[in-house]
């Protein structure tokens, strides 16, 4: 079986998975995602079947080593309640990748949160928004697409969860980071589109932050 047919399965299985694995609301979603989110997918490559990686919701046995690997990858800890949410939260969710070992005991590659938002009263709109939060992959499973699979399947994971639909052009998605931080290669390898007009929303304390745009089909 190929990767991008592994992920299209990974990816139509949402809408089932919505109405078994997501325990009900009943946290806030007060953390949003800031110009300090890190991305990271550049760096060491090793052998390994890339076609293997299996994609799927965080639960409360991952929690302890995704926010590890946050913590290694961006030297920066999580908020206490930040993954919390991704459990309760339906519009909050955190996918990770893991590599089926011989030992039985898969490996943590990679994880990303996000968060979904829909805006009725506008009378246009009415598609969500994604915002990526955050976004990481071992610096050894790195160019194989884990980051562009990551992102493609927490947006089908939440956009199941709306009301209203993403376009037939694919979900709208964005992410803050830093204007100078070395992500920003990683977003434009991708072709994701900056947001100029973003800075200029952004109150002064905030205005070292640049937001990438772009359409994911889901």
């Amino acid at each position: 079986m190929s990767p991008g047919s592994t992920l299209r399965q990974t990816v139509n299985s949402f809408s089932q998975l919505n109405n078994t694995l997501f325990y009900p609301f009943f946290l806030t979603h007060s953390l949003m995602s800031s110009p300090r989110s890190e991305y990271s997918d550049a760096s060491s490559v090793t052998d390994f079947d890339a076609s293997s990686i299996v994609y799927r919701p965080m639960n409360s046995c991952d929690m302890a080593q995704v926010e590890s690997l946050h913590n290694e990858l961006v030297k920066q800890r999580l908020p206490r309640m930040f993954l919390h949410q991704s459990l309760y939260h339906p519009h909050r969710r955190t996918i990770v990748a893991e590599l089926p070992t011989e030992s039985g005991k898969p490996v943590l590659a990679g994880f990303a949160s996000a968060h979904v938002s829909t805006k009725p009263d506008w009378p246009k709109a009415l598609e969500p928004e994604v915002d990526l939060l955050t976004l990481g992959v071992r610096p050894e499973y790195r160019h194989h697409h884990i980051a562009e699979n990551l992102i493609k399947v927490v947006t089908a994971s939440l956009i199941n969860t709306c009301q209203f639909k993403a376009s037939e052009e694919g979900a709208l998605v964005h992410a803050d980071i830093r204007c100078g931080h070395v992500n920003r290669a990683f977003f434009e390898k991708m072709s994701w589109e900056e947001d100029k007009e973003f800075q200029r929303t952004l109150p002064w304390a905030r205005c070292d932050a640049t937001r990438f745009v772009t359409r994911v089909v889901v």
